[in-house]
């Protein structure tokens, strides 16, 4: 009986422990085995896409663009992203520009070190069929890519597909909205 009690107890404060730190493992790559931290803040179905001004609700899309002054736009989709990144007048003052990793979830990854599957059997929330996914993560873009075929693409790919595919859409943005607000 007190070996049992002895056993249950170690395995609670085992589990415990390893749910508490299992979801604040910084992304290292030990013998090929992916660790990630959560680290998207978009709250889905309440944060506003800052280019379509629609209510962010697909979970493993998005993006963030983090300005120098520390405004942070939020994003729906990579083509969302690209498109107001696109408009802006002053990127220079882009400091940062991450997107979902679409494998994980909840993993925030840098713009340049993604690429960019599309396929039109995996839709995104804004119909140019791009899904992002970690560039170095070879495992999981063989896996995704058998999955759903298609084509990858870079980054700045991806701009220019945007800038051919919605350039109506974008000669239409007024320069008072490509101009960010001064500090």
């Amino acid at each position: 009986m007190g070996k049992r009690i002895i056993t249950i107890t170690t395995a609670v404060i085992f589990m415990t422990a390893l749910f508490a730190t299992g979801c604040s493992e910084t992304r290292v790559e030990e013998n090929s085995v992916f660790l990630y931290k959560n680290s998207v803040d978009i709250s889905y179905g309440s944060d506003v896409c800052s280019f379509t001004g629609k209510t962010i609700e697909t979970v493993r899309y998005g993006g963030k663009i983090t300005m120098n002054d520390g405004t942070e736009h939020m994003f729906m989709s990579v083509e969302c992203m690209a498109g107001f990144y696109l408009g802006l007048a002053e990127k220079n003052k882009v400091t940062e520009m991450v997107t979902v990793d679409f494998a994980h979830g909840q993993q925030f990854v840098p713009v340049d070190k993604a690429v960019y599957l599309r396929s039109h059997l995996r839709p995104s929330p804004n119909g140019m069929n791009l899904t992002a996914v970690d560039a170095s993560n070879e495992k999981m873009k063989t896996y995704i890519y058998d999955a759903y075929p298609g084509e990858y693409l870079s980054w700045n790919e991806v701009l220019d597909l945007v800038k051919d595919e919605w350039n109506l859409l974008l000669s239409e943005i007024t320069e008072e909205q490509r101009t960010l607000p001064s500090l």
